[in-house]
C-alpha cells in the first residue's frame, strides 16, 4: 500500500517535461503511468496499482462487447511514462490539453496514486472549500466500508 501524501506546486517546461517530486519517487518507481482522471486531471499510478484496477475487471467475456469497450477505453486513455536522463516525464499532450495546463501545476498526493492538475483551476476548485464538509464524506466512506 502506498502513502502518497502532500501537494507540490510545480511547472512544465518548454518541452512539457516535469519532474515527479523526490518525496513520491520512491514509492512510484521507475514504471509508472499517466491517466486520463476525473474532473480534468491526470492521474499517475504505480504500475502495481495499475495492474489492481486490471485485476479488477474480473473475468470479462470475450463476447461482452460492452464490457470490453469499456476495458478498451479505459486502457486507451492510460500512457506509459518514460524519463529522461535527468528524470523528467513528459506529459503527453492529449492529457495536456484534457486537464487544461498551460505551464503551472499541482501535483497532490491522493493515497495510492497522485494527481496533476493545472494550477488555477486546482486554486478555484478549492476556494472556500468547506473542510467540515470534507470530514464528513471521509467518514461516510470509512463507516460504509466497516458495515
Amino acid at each position: 500500500m502506498y502513502s502518497f501524501n502532500g501537494r507540490f506546486n510545480n511547472r512544465l517546461d518548454d518541452k512539457n517535461r516535469i519532474r515527479i517530486p523526490a518525496k513520491f519517487k520512491a514509492d512510484l518507481g521507475t514504471d509508472y503511468k499517466f491517466a486520463f482522471g476525473p474532473d480534468e486531471t491526470i492521474y499517475v499510478m504505480p504500475h502495481s496499482e495499475y495492474q489492481k484496477i486490471l485485476d479488477g475487471f474480473g473475468q470479462a467475456s470475450f463476447f461482452d462487447v460492452e464490457a470490453q469497450n469499456a476495458i478498451a477505453a479505459f486502457t486507451g486513455m492510460v500512457y506509459d511514462v518514460t524519463e529522461d536522463n535527468q528524470g523528467r516525464a513528459v506529459i503527453p499532450s492529449e492529457l495536456k490539453e484534457y486537464a487544461h495546463i498551460d505551464k503551472e501545476i499541482v501535483i497532490t498526493g491522493a493515497a495510492s496514486y497522485l494527481r496533476i492538475e493545472a494550477a488555477e483551476r486546482f486554486a478555484k476548485k478549492n476556494d472556500g472549500m468547506n473542510v467540515g464538509n470534507l470530514f464528513a464524506k471521509l467518514n461516510a466512506l470509512n463507516k460504509a466500508k466497516n458495515d
